[in-house]
């Protein structure tokens, strides 16, 4: 055989030694070449190897191995393989033919790609040879890089997926042989690598992608160093591989699943990426690291931590793209990997961004948790998925509906995975209560919630016993307003249903008068579109469906109709009619929503038996929660579907019949509400249902008592007349047992609700009984304890007190004309004697507690009797049931005010019970603050809901009280018979009206702005309304007396004062009312009076300073340092800008809140150190006391007045030469003035008309008074002492009253422009009215100062009367300036005849509005009289004039000679020098120590105040020492910075230069 092989071995040689020329024939002999040399084993014999020589030399000629052909070359390089396995490891040719060879058989591994070629097996036997042998290796030796470039580069685009796995072995396997044995890898054979890793834009395959991660994983150690110079290259930028066009980060993704290691040193640049400003790079890095980290069953790396931290962290990214691609990856990471380590802080981040800006992001956050909560249960926990599905609120109705989708999805397959027990759907039972939440949303219709109710959220292939086990299940945890939801939809089911049943009984009815049909028809349709989203639509929807004339429609309508369908039936039939109609029916929507809600798709008789069923086996079970919510549920559908127990009787009577009290009061309950609609069924079933329920009665609980009355009469043809008739018998009779008495008197007060006639035959025993053996029972000595018992230590016999209460209320509120009822009074003569004694008598002993709980009981009691005996309720018994909410224990208080806003909000109760919110609370930071400012505004916010419906309804006048303003008149008058309210008479103290202060400010805040607080804006015209009706309100009140008690009435005025006062504060500016309505007053507590008696009333000075700015000043200082007691002051300041966040804009109120609230911080420790100095003054004489009376004298006549203010922005008065334009505002109160003899150091706002922030030390106007009382001195003494700590804030109300203001208009809330009321008298000079002290004037402060109010003071003569008001347009006058002392020039521009007001245009530029007939003024015909001059030339002093001598011409032209020009306040206006203005101050301490003797503390006057002489004259001298001590300091520490250069090139600086500069140039001058 080996002999045959070598010669056939010869034959085939010497033949290819010379290739024949045809194809055929030489493909034949190299096939027999082939088998032959495939036949040989490696390392032949010689004897073979010889045979083989010319075999050799013949596949050595160019000839063969460069043919052209396809199949000839496969075929040589076929055999030349084989003869490089035979001569292996030696090669058996030369290198260059060796070099032909490789290039032949490379050039066959581009046919791989064929599968389907003839030549495809020769191909795969040429590749597994030479990966088996390691030919290849000999490429390297031969430095054929190109050519092993070509072969990489053939690998990579043939290899697919269809090749056998062999192939891919011998590819890989050649691959690493090359890069294992060469010794210097080269760059492109790499970058041929790479560039196949990532399939995006390249076009290659996964194989390709496979085989290459596999030769990197094989070869990192060796590829490690140029693939990092590649990637560090690529992620800096620098631009070395763009013309490679591989994309590095999708080489970085099959690089972290290969070779991970590699990656270790390129971390800090991926990093860098993400935190980019570049968005594009951004939001590629961050795709990268998704997909990385979304791998299914690849950990993150350590290395990779921290690049995962920041990849979390771009969920905050500023941009929206990015934040929604890291939520998708996000979620990708979770579904893939549900066991990630790192789930826990994946869920808490996503869960952060559910409140983010954007709604594409709070919606792609929904997305990715729900879709991994359905994906896998055990991933999200139930906790993250509620509270994202609280975006069912979301501001975006887009977020609401697909969070209701993806919400509903989840629970539908939950209840699927939970009937095969895979799964526990107590998980997810609040999903339905979130649902019905929704129907309070007006994004959601109740449709749309009906319909999610009955099909979305159960999977239609659910059970109906697994459906009744749900909802069991989920009713369980259901709240009042979830079960409210669900009530209504069966309600309006229920309102549907009958209206429905009447329209097709109307059909099917025939009559000869058809318009008398079609009128009644069109009534139904009417009632019907009504209880529809859009009633018109609808409505016009019926009368469409009333013209169709298929039967099936209305067969199918009647079927659905019908309570004994099933659940199956009832869908099916629903869709069959659906299906006739067509989906292009304009009637298709329409009767989907239709057949719904008319249909008993959500509750029907199988499930109502089912649940009977479910709460038989609970019992049994002993699970007393699910027996409670199965009958709670069978409650509510019996109370709307009643006919749907039809049928179950003989289970609810099995149930009664149980002995478990829960299962008797629900089953009583259930018969209670539905036993009128099976009365007959169930007597037929048993004639012991009676019995049952009237042993309830006598025995049972006290809920069992109730609801087995009710059943009573409802199971009962006579309404229960002859059955409860017995049993009232029988009660009565074992009445004086005192067995079972709880139970005993609840039956007997619901007979007496129920069947009125039956409890009248033995009314009176009834009442004697609970009046004479039980309210005035008393406990025996040693049994009543007084060691302050706990709240729920009530005692038995309270208990029993408290049930007998009960019943009496109970028989005046029976269900029909009560107001019938006679008797009352004496009910609500025992309920005030408990809200007065906490007993019935005050004989009787008990301990605190038990007196709570009666009081309590008792104002309850008066609550539901309110309802219809209204009228009734004295004023007393009202205010004793008001004062429940100021009772000690916080129990009673927190039931009182529950029952309350319960009955209100259900509108069983008038709002005028609202006050007792306002009496919790005596200043605003108590935590009841809060809690009454959120039950107020949902008050309020539901008697404007009445209102508006009165108001659409046209409703008569008897409506009124329901509106909200109507509680102030309420309010004023609790809190003036509050025993809390100060005495009016002798209380001037501000602090005592601090509680009134906060409830009317509470509730005046929430009438005119709600929950908005003050807003800067426009005021609607709603808000204007209840402004108007408040002021008519208050202004009414103030020409009333109280009824009550007439001595109270003053306290009424000054609580309207009060309010009048934070209205001010509470209503911008510009609002203006013309005038007030009489409104109606409650009869009960006021009477109205005439006006003309009314003056002494409304004008008594005793109340009018709480109208003053300096009480409200405190009063506001006190809210703004209390409103958020105990925070940081950085933090409370920093929470504004915090809070608002970059995209909102700072309310300009809460601004100046917290620059107000600064500036009280700052002057606190100043105020308690003036405080503590005014007490101990006052201890030697009384200040207030000789104020009032000073005052009260010369307040007898009063007129009316404006309040001129100007606008906020005017506060820091005219500066740099701006205009400065007036508001006046007509003020509706009368004109009233500050009786107190101090003003309150406080932060107000104040509005004045022109005062300069820096004019305190302007020698205009100034005026020194040498003599000061001691009041004074030590108030001087005080600020002086504060200013030299703070001179920046403007919050500081000095007390000294006659301390004026900066340059400008004395300007109060008042204008006080007096009359002479005694002739004969001496007349103060002006001047001493305005005294001005040193100390005083160091301050900065912008606030308006008040005129003291002095009498005898004369008006001064006004030319208004002489000539026409609009004749005076043109003219020149000169105006008085009281802070000035002296007059200024202008023209009367402009007169405006409706508010008779003239604009006045100043010399200086400035303008004015003014009121001339309220001002002091003359016309000027000398146009050269001094005036506001120009603002250049020296200052001079002005002479200070009296009220004489500006009424006398002679005086004018002297005052002309010496008054100065108008003083700017900015320093670039002051022009004069130094030496020029320390003499005018020294002209100006000459007049005021000549007017000195002037002084109002002479001797008599001294002892007409009640003022010792020698204490006064102590007082003084210690002052006037005191002065001197400081003026030779002053002089000594400043005589070197007088004389300084710096000092006089600051000689425009007079209104800024320090006071103890200025003081001692006054004193150099004397």
């Amino acid at each position: 055989m080996a002999q045959k092989l070598q010669q056939q071995l010869k034959e085939v040689g010497s033949k290819l030694e010379s290739p024949p020329a045809s194809k055929d024939a030489l493909i034949k002999l190299l096939k027999q070449a082939g088998n032959c040399l495939s036949e040989i084993e490696q390392s032949p014999p010689p004897s073979v190897s010889d045979s083989m020589q010319s075999c050799l030399n013949a596949f050595a000629q160019k000839e063969l191995l460069t043919h052209q052909d396809r199949d000839v070359k496969v075929l040589v390089a076929t055999c030349v393989c084989e003869i490089t396995r035979i001569t292996a490891p030696d090669a058996p040719y030369s290198d260059d033919v060796l070099r032909d060879i490789f290039h032949l058989i490379v050039g066959t591994f581009a046919g791989l790609g064929d599968i389907a070629s003839p030549s495809y097996e020769r191909r795969v036997v040429i590749l597994e040879t030479v990966a088996k042998y390691r030919s290849c290796v000999v490429m390297l030796d031969l430095e054929c890089n190109d050519l092993i470039q070509e072969m990489f580069r053939t690998f990579v685009s043939v290899i697919s997926d269809g090749h056998p796995q062999n192939v891919f072995t011998s590819m890989q396997t050649i691959m690493i042989l090359i890069l294992d044995e060469s010794e210097e890898l080269q760059e492109n054979l790499i970058l041929i690598l790479l560039s196949v890793l990532g399939c995006k834009g390249n076009g290659s395959s996964m194989a390709a992608r496979r085989l290459v991660r596999n030769v990197i994983e094989r070869c990192a150690g060796k590829l490690e160093p140029f693939i990092k110079q590649f990637l560090v290259s690529s992620l800096s930028g620098d631009g070395s591989y763009l013309n490679y066009s591989i994309d590095h980060h999708e080489v970085i993704y099959d690089l972290y699943q290969c070779a991970p290691q590699i990656l270790a040193r390129i971390i800090p640049y991926i990093t860098g990426e993400l935190l980019t400003d570049k968005l594009d790079i951004r939001l590629k890095a961050v795709q990268l690291l998704g997909k990385l980290f979304s791998l299914p069953e690849v950990p993150v790396s350590e290395a990779f931590q921290p690049v995962f931290d920041e990849f979390i962290k771009r969920l905050t990214d500023r941009v929206v793209e990015v934040r929604l691609s890291v939520i998708d990856h996000l979620k990708n990471c979770l579904v893939t990997n549900p066991e990630h380590p790192e789930a826990p802080l994946i869920i808490k981040a996503l869960s952060d961004r559910v409140l983010d800006y954007d709604e594409n992001v709070r919606k792609k956050v929904v997305a990715a948790v729900y879709d991994v909560a359905c994906h896998s249960f055990k991933v999200i926990p139930m906790e993250t998925a509620s509270f994202v599905a609280e975006r069912l609120r979301d501001k975006s109705l887009t977020v609401k509906k697909y969070t209701m989708e993806r919400v509903v999805d989840l629970h539908r397959l939950y209840s699927l995975k939970s009937s095969d027990g895979s799964t526990n759907l107590d998980d997810c039972k609040w999903i339905p209560g979130k649902i019905l939440k929704c129907l309070y949303d007006r994004d959601f219709r109740l449709e749309a919630v009906e319909l999610i109710l009955c099909g979305s959220l159960f999977p239609p292939e659910l059970s109906v016993k697994n459906r009744v086990k749900h909802w069991v299940s989920v009713f369980s945890v259901f709240d009042k307003f979830e079960i409210k939801a669900i009530e209504q939809i069966l309600l309006q089911k229920q309102r549907l249903q009958h209206e429905m049943q009447k329209y097709l009984s109307l059909r099917q009815t025939y009559q000869e008068d058809a318009s008398e049909l079609h009128k009644r028809i069109f009534v139904c349709f009417k009632s019907m579109s009504r209880l529809f989203n859009d009633p018109m639509n609808a409505e016009e929807n019926f009368q469409f469906l009333n013209q169709l004339k298929d039967a099936n429609i209305w067969k199918i309508l009647t079927i659905l109709l019908d309570p004994s369908t099933s659940l199956y039936e009832s869908w099916s039939r629903r869709d069959e009619l659906l299906r006739i109609l067509g989906e292009k029916h304009p009637l298709y929507a329409f009767m989907d929503t239709l057949t719904l809600k008319c249909s008993y798709i959500l509750f029907n008789k199988e499930f109502v038996k089912e649940t009977l069923s479910e709460a038989a086996a609970q019992h049994s079970a002993g699970n007393t929660k699910l027996i409670s919510s199965s009958l709670n549920l069978l409650t509510v559908i019996s109370g709307y579907s009643p006919l749907l127990l039809a049928g179950c009787e003989e289970d609810l009577l099995l149930l009664l019949k149980e002995d478990n009290e829960l299962v008797k009061e629900g089953i009583a309950h259930v018969l209670a509400k539905a036993g009128g609609t099976i009365r007959e069924q169930l007597t037929m079933t048993s004639s012991s249902v009676e019995l049952l329920l009237e042993r309830l009665c006598l025995e049972g609980t006290r809920k069992q008592a109730k609801y087995s009355v009710q059943a009573l009469a409802a199971i009962t043809k006579d309404d229960g007349l002859k059955s409860l008739s017995v049993l009232y018998k029988r009660l009565v009779d074992i009445l004086e047992e005192k067995t079972h008495l709880p139970s005993i008197l609840q039956s007997l007060g619901c007979i007496a609700q129920t069947a009125m006639p039956i409890f009248e035959t033995r009314e009176d025993e009834i009442t004697e009984f609970i009046t004479s053996k039980i309210l005035h029972y008393s406990n025996k000595s040693d049994e009543v304890s007084f060691d302050n018992p706990e709240w729920s230590e009530i005692s038995e016999l309270c208990l029993t007190k408290m049930f007998g209460i009960k019943t009496l209320v109970k028989s005046y509120i029976p269900a029909k004309d009560a107001h019938m009822r006679p008797g009352i009074e004496k009910l609500l003569e025992i309920l005030q004697k408990i809200l007065s004694y906490g007993e019935i008598s005050e004989e009787i002993r008990s301990n605190n507690v038990d007196k709570a709980h009666m009081r309590l009981a008792s104002a309850k009691a008066v609550l539901r009797l309110s309802r219809y005996w209204d009228q009734k309720i004295t004023s007393s018994l009202f205010y004793l049931t008001l004062r429940i909410s100021q009772d000690a224990y916080p129990e009673s208080k927190r039931s009182f005010l529950n029952k309350v806003h319960q009955y209100i909000k259900e509108r069983l109760l008038d709002a005028k019970y609202a006050c007792a919110f306002l009496l919790t609370f005596n200043d605003g930071h108590c935590p009841e603050y809060e809690e009454c400012k959120q039950s107020l505004l949902e008050l309020v916010h539901i008697c404007q809901q009445v209102k508006m419906r009165q108001l659409s309804a046209q409703s008569d006048s008897s409506s009124t009280p329901a509106y909200p303003e109507y509680i102030l008149a309420y309010t004023v008058h609790a809190l003036a018979h509050n025993p809390s309210c100060p005495n009016i008479d002798e209380c001037l103290n501000v602090q005592a009206f601090e509680p009134i202060y906060w409830r009317l400010h509470l509730l005046l805040s929430l009438l005119l702005h709600g929950d908005d607080g003050k807003q800067s804006g426009a005021f609607p015209i709603e808000r204007k309304e209840s402004y108007y009706t408040i002021l008519s309100i208050f202004h009414s009140i103030k020409n009333a007396k109280d009824v009550v008690d007439e001595t109270k009435s003053n306290a009424l005025y000054a609580i309207c004062y009060l309010g009048l006062s934070i209205l001010k504060r509470l209503v911008p500016d510009e609002v203006q009312v013309s005038g007030f309505d009489r409104v109606p007053l409650p009869s009960m507590l006021y009477r109205a009076v005439d006006c003309s008696n009314n003056y002494s009333m409304t004008e008594d000075n005793k109340w009018a300073w709480l109208n003053s700015d300096s009480a409200l000043a405190h009063f506001e200082a006190l809210r703004l340092k209390n409103k958020k007691m105990g925070d940081s002051p950085v933090a409370e300041d920093g929470m504004v800008v915090e809070e608002n966040g970059d995209d909102n804009e700072v309310p300009l109120g809460k601004m100046m809140e917290v620059l107000r609230n600064q500036g009280v911080k700052k002057k606190k420790k100043k105020k308690k150190d003036i405080f503590a100095n005014l007490e101990t003054i006052d201890s030697e004489f009384d200040v207030l006391g000789v104020v009032r009376d000073i005052n009260l004298e010369s307040f007898k006549q009063t007129q009316d007045m404006e309040v001129i203010v100007t606008d906020h922005n005017c506060r820091s008065g005219k500066q740099d030469g701006k205009i400065n334009t007036e508001k006046e505002i007509s003020s509706p109160s009368k004109r009233q003035r500050d009786t107190i003899g101090f003003e309150v150091l406080a932060p107000t706002p104040k509005r004045k008309r022109s005062i300069s922030m820096n004019r305190s030390n302007s020698s205009k106007g100034r005026k020194e008074n040498t003599k000061r009382s001691p009041i004074q001195s030590l108030l001087e003494q005080s600020l002086f002492e504060d200013d030299r700590t703070e001179t920046d804030t403007d919050l500081l109300i000095t007390y000294a009253p006659d301390i004026s203001s900066k340059k400008g208009r004395k300007v109060s809330d008042a204008l006080h422009v007096e009359k002479d009321v005694d002739s004969s008298s001496e007349k103060l000079t002006l001047a001493e009215d305005n005294k001005k002290k040193d100390d005083q004037s160091r301050t900065s402060s912008t606030k308006k100062r008040k005129r003291r109010s002095i009498a005898r003071l004369e008006k001064c003569t006004s030319l208004i009367d002489q000539s026409s008001e609009s004749e005076l347009v043109g003219s020149r006058i000169k105006i008085w300036w009281p802070l000035d002392k002296r007059f200024y020039q202008g023209v009367l521009h402009s007169y405006d005849p409706g508010n008779k007001k003239h604009t006045i245009l100043y010399d200086d530029g400035d303008v004015e509005v003014l009121l001339l007939s309220k001002e002091k003024w003359e016309i000027i015909n000398n146009t050269h009289s001094a005036g506001k001059q120009p603002k250049s030339g020296p200052p001079l002093v002005s002479k200070i004039l009296s009220l004489d001598s500006v009424n006398n011409k002679n005086n004018h032209s002297d005052s002309g000679k010496n008054e100065s020009r108008k003083r700017s306040s900015s320093k670039a206006k002051n022009k004069g020098s130094t030496i020029k203005r320390v003499e005018e101050s020294s002209k100006l301490v000459s007049v005021s120590n000549n007017n000195a003797d002037r002084s109002p503390c002479s001797k008599d006057e001294l002892e007409d105040l009640g003022i010792d002489q020698s204490e006064f004259d102590d007082a003084k001298s210690a002052s006037q020492s005191e002065e001197e001590v400081k003026a030779e300091e002053l002089h000594e520490s400043s005589k070197e910075e007088i004389e300084s250069p710096k000092f006089k090139d600051a000689k425009d600086d007079s209104d800024n230069e320090p006071i103890n500069i200025w003081r001692l140039r006054a004193l150099k001058s004397i």
